[in-house]
């Protein structure tokens, strides 16, 4: 290793440098990144240096050249954690704090860009970069009190085969009954289509008004008998305080079985967190919503109350690393009713950066003790879930991703009826224009 001298961008005009370590091989990318900006080409100086990142990130020239290139590719969120990480290591950078009021300026986040901007005015910079602080400086100004809104459709489908498509005992007996073949486990392939929107309004002062929506139908050639129709929807707000963040909102969904109402829920979502370091986050959640059936099957009905308590680590400006521990419990709404339960489990989550796409990783585990008995039976439920799913991004075209996955399940209880395994394969196409 060994120290090279490289040029800030901002302050090129003045002709300071900044000492970096670096290797023969990084100092070549670095000069071709550098090479690729000053032609206007940030997309390919994101495609050469993203791929790196997990393995250079702490570089803080790198992450300068890699927060330029991520904010003049429409990717804000990671030019600000990019170019704070720079920072970071170089307080003293002025082309990395140039750089991140610009992002925070794209972001809307007014109120942490104007400062920066006019910090960098102190320091007494060239009359070019000088003239271009003040534009910024008079931007923000005269900026309407309120980014613009942004609305987002998507529509998505879904191919794939199910192991256990009714999510059924594999056995055909019980108690020495003989079950309804609907009733054992039957696998199928399936289809399914969805469309649906996200809307987003931020505000000057850092929170942001959301709104979702989703509507899906599922078909499985082999088990019509369970094909479901789901619509569901979000909305609410979030906001950001210095190191605190969270929101806070309402969320609920409606579902039909073969074409006949089946289950609905509505519900409302509390989180607050702590940014605790430059990676870490902690954060805090209650969820509390009414689940409700079909008349013919209301004794399932139940009030639900979850907590949840998760620590986030954040290894690039693209992925993380996430810890959950989740609690509560169902209240049954009748009397006599065996459905209430208490629950608790955790979820491991990953979601990293493959080059321009990425991959996401679950696993988790969730014990339920049901109040009642089943047949003359106290039941417990141990269920185990795992998610594998990579997303391609830009497939044949821009803004349609195809999305590989595999799900599984295994429901071990004590009482053999609700015990199965299961296993998802799906291969889904999205379109979501940028």
């Amino acid at each position: 290793m060994f120290a090279v001298l490289l040029p800030t961008a901002a302050s090129a005009q003045s002709g300071a440098t900044l000492e970096v370590q670096a290797d023969a091989e990084a100092q070549a990318l670095l000069r071709s990144a550098e090479s690729r900006l000053a032609t206007n080409d940030a997309a390919g100086a994101w495609a050469l240096l993203s791929p790196r990142e997990a393995e250079l990130a702490g570089n803080p020239y790198f992450d300068y050249l890699l927060g330029i290139a991520a904010l003049d590719t429409g990717r804000t969120s990671e030019a600000i954690f990019s170019l704070q990480r720079s920072l970071a290591v170089e307080p003293g950078f002025s082309g990395a704090r140039m750089e991140l009021a610009r992002a925070y300026f794209e972001a809307g986040d007014t109120d942490q860009a104007r400062p920066l901007f006019v910090t960098l005015l102190d320091e007494n910079p060239p009359p070019g970069v000088r003239d271009v602080l003040n534009r910024y400086i008079a931007a923000i100004d005269t900026r309407p009190a309120s980014p613009k809104a942004r609305f987002t459709p998507f529509a998505e489908f879904t191919a794939g085969y199910d192991s256990n498509a009714n999510g059924s005992t594999a056995d055909n007996q019980f108690l020495g009954f003989t079950l309804s073949p609907q009733n054992v486990e039957i696998d199928s392939p399936f289809g399914e289509i969805g469309v649906g929107f996200n809307y987003s309004r931020p505000n000057r002062n850092q929170t942001a008004w959301y709104l979702g929506g989703r509507a899906g139908h599922r078909h499985n050639s082999d088990a019509s008998f369970i094909d479901s129709s789901v619509v569901s929807g979000v909305g609410g707000a979030s906001w950001r305080r210095g190191a605190m963040f969270g929101r806070a909102g309402v969320d609920g969904y409606w579902s039909a079985r073969d074409g006949d109402s089946n289950e609905s829920y509505v519900g409302a979502d509390l989180m607050v967190g702590r940014t605790v370091t430059d990676r870490w986050e902690l954060s805090l959640g209650v969820r509390t919503g009414a689940v409700r059936y079909d008349d013919l099957i209301d004794v399932l009905d139940v009030d639900r109350l979850l907590a949840r308590v998760s620590a986030s680590y954040r290894f690039s400006s693209l992925g993380s690393f996430s810890v959950e521990l989740i609690g509560g419990q169902d209240d049954e709404r009748q009397a006599g009713s065996p459905y209430g339960n208490s629950k608790f489990g955790g979820r491991l989550s990953l979601d990293a950066p493959v080059g321009n796409n990425s991959l996401f990783l679950a696993a988790g585990v969730l014990t339920s003790d049901y109040d009642g008995l089943f047949y003359g039976m106290p039941r417990e439920d141990d269920q185990l879930t795992a998610m594998l799913q990579v997303e391609f991004r830009d497939v044949m075209t821009e803004g349609l991703s195809l999305f590989p996955r595999v799900r599984y399940v295994d429901n071990d209880s004590d009482v053999a009826l609700y015990s199965y395994d299961r296993i998802e394969f799906g291969l889904m196409l999205r379109w979501m224009p940028r």
